[in-house]
């Protein structure tokens, strides 16, 4: 049974071959489509090929571009932080308020966040107003 398929199969072949060689002039459309599939495919693929990937630079550049910028902060930070940090850093440190232990809590986790925000006078202004208020500091 296979033997007798693979006989038709191949006079059909042979017909369609036979066909376009009686009329050379004859076009094969299906020819056409599959090369013109091919040649879109294979521009899809050299496009995404030469796209390339987001580098991890441009990846920071573009994810800064998006974010707000405080540059008032920035420069004060520049110039201020490290004296407000420094009278800070005595006036709230823990030890100052050994005697009371709520008080020294409270002292210890506002010196924990100047000791993070070092760096950044517009959070270490609002550190400055917080212990004035819960540690009863004046400046």
């Amino acid at each position: 049974m296979n033997d007798t398929l693979i006989q038709d199969s191949s006079k059909v072949a042979n017909q369609l071959i036979g066909k376009s060689l009686e009329n050379p002039h004859s076009t094969n459309w299906w020819m056409w489509i599959a090369i013109a599939e091919f040649l879109i495919i294979a521009f899809i693929l050299l496009k995404e090929k030469l796209r390339g990937k987001e580098t991890a630079q441009q990846k920071f550049k573009n994810d800064a571009l998006k974010q707000d910028v405080d540059f008032n902060n920035i420069i004060n930070s520049s110039f201020n932080s490290i004296a407000l940090y420094d009278e800070l850093k005595v006036k709230c440190h823990p030890d100052r308020f050994a005697t009371d232990a709520v008080k020294n809590a409270i002292a210890e986790n506002i010196f924990q966040e100047i000791t993070k925000n070092k760096t950044n006078a517009k959070r270490l202004i609002e550190l400055k107003e917080e212990a004035k208020q819960k540690l009863n500091i004046n400046f």
